[in-house]
């Protein structure tokens, strides 16, 4: 799939709304058919980070003036940031989005003085482990997660050290 120009800007109003929408739009549908519970750990995560954004931001991608992705940087209790709802719509993935999008979240976690940098995904996901893989991250740790879906599922924690 050719690139698609895409316009990264911080987040605004509905933006966050937006971003649980794209991933039940892409997890809730018929590939991965996640369960509404997924929307709901997505949402509680997005509201706690927009009651306390401090030390995070979050990203949306624009195409042509329609959002197609986003990625957040959350400062984690560890003094850590952990890299969130890193989403790209599916009619635009492989155009480089989620590269753009990423590499904006990494860019943020070295000017903010972040040692390393984690983020939790799952092991269906293919392409979205290569381009961690492919960035640096190391695979460090492993969990069955049986809420999601209607099949057992493996989390996997990614850590990279900047």
């Amino acid at each position: 799939m050719p690139s698609a120009k895409a316009k990264i800007r911080t987040f605004g109003p509905g933006d966050a709304s937006y971003v649980s929408y794209l991933h039940m739009k892409l997890y809730g549908g018929e590939r991965y058919r996640f369960k509404p519970i997924f929307e709901y750990y997505v949402m509680k995560g997005l509201t706690e980070f927009m009651r306390a954004p401090e030390g995070g931001e979050l990203w949306i991608a624009e195409v042509n003036g329609v959002t197609a992705g986003a990625v957040a940087i959350v400062k984690a209790r560890s003094g850590d940031a952990q890299l969130r709802w890193f989403i790209v719509d599916e009619e635009l993935q492989g155009t480089g989005i989620g590269r753009e999008l990423l590499n904006t979240a990494l860019r943020f976690c070295r000017e903010q003085g972040y040692k390393r940098v984690f983020l939790w995904t799952v092991s269906l996901l293919e392409t979205a482990r290569r381009l961690y893989k492919t960035s640096g991250f190391t695979l460090v740790e492993e969990k069955t997660n049986d809420e999601w879906t209607d099949e057992v599922i493996t989390e996997e924690r990614w850590d990279l050290v900047l």
